[in-house]
């Protein structure tokens, strides 16, 4: 495969698995299926690996695991930002139940 057709082929996995990931990852926040996402979200980090190492001429399987493993932990990380964000945005605003304001 000649450079420019393997760093298309690259890109167009790295997308694919990216689109992915993130409409997974909502699906199972949608669902309340939260915990369930680093088991989702590995099959696509080995897509963006893949689509790396091709794109960029890498060791193919370095960078499948480096990818199955970090995708999943930036799901997990993000969710757990947005749950903290959303937890102090309650209690700013006077809705965590309480009855007491700011």
């Amino acid at each position: 495969m000649n450079g420019a057709a393997a760093v298309l082929l690259g890109v167009v996995l790295v997308a694919f698995g990216a689109v992915g990931a993130t409409l997974t990852q909502r699906r199972l926040d949608e669902e309340g299926r939260s915990s369930l996402a680093p088991l989702y979200l590995a099959p696509f980090g080995v897509l963006i690996g893949a689509g790396a190492a091709v794109a960029r001429g890498w060791d193919p399987l370095a960078a499948i695991l480096v990818g199955a493993v970090l995708v999943p932990l930036v799901g997990v990380v993000g969710r757990l930002i947005e749950v903290r964000r959303g937890r102090s945005g309650r209690r700013r605003s006077g809705r965590d139940g309480s009855g007491a304001g700011a």
